[in-house]
């Protein structure tokens, strides 16, 4: 004799409610609404001043167009009066608006390390990386300056996305 509660009856039409739910359910293409905006007062968070400087976003996977959010040209430091973002190749300061940084921190052959900024202050390293990123509808993808993939677990992304800013 086959004998069912009423808990696991409830839960079996929960189960089969939420399985339908979520199979009806397909995610939205439209890249119309996404768009580059340039901030004039100069904010770096992770993203490269002046423009995309040579990175265009590939299409990916899906046929959808990408919208540029982050160009990382080096490496950051945070401080108690605001981030610092250098160019690890050659040191120059990206974020030029930002008062309390030097203006030149080149990496020695030993690695980057955050120097103390015009206030005397110790930083904390908080990015290091050269490469880029592009928001798509399907979730944002980010290659390194060799153009591979580093999320190689979202879906969406070409594997390969090489940038021009980042010739050797």
């Amino acid at each position: 004799m086959v004998s069912f509660s009423l808990f696991t009856i409830a839960f079996a039409a929960v189960l089969v409610n939420g399985l339908f739910a979520t199979a009806s359910v397909t995610p939205t293409r439209d890249v119309s609404t996404l768009t580059k905006r340039d901030d004039p007062q100069g904010v770096l968070i992770g993203c490269y001043p002046g423009g995309a400087g040579g990175c265009p976003c590939p299409v990916d996977n899906f046929g959808d167009n990408g919208v540029l959010i982050n160009v990382f040209p080096g490496y950051q430091c945070a401080y108690p009066n605001g981030a610092c973002a250098w160019n690890d190749r050659n040191g120059e300061l990206d974020n030029v608006a930002q008062d309390n940084c030097p203006s030149s921190a080149p990496c020695p052959s030993t690695g980057c390390t955050c120097p103390l900024d015009k206030h005397n202050d110790v930083g904390v390293m908080i990015n290091f990386f050269t490469g880029y990123q592009c928001a798509y509808p399907n979730g944002a993808c980010t290659w390194d300056d060799n153009g591979d993939l580093t999320n190689v677990r979202q879906g969406n992304c070409p594997v390969s996305a090489r940038c021009g800013k980042f010739s050797k």
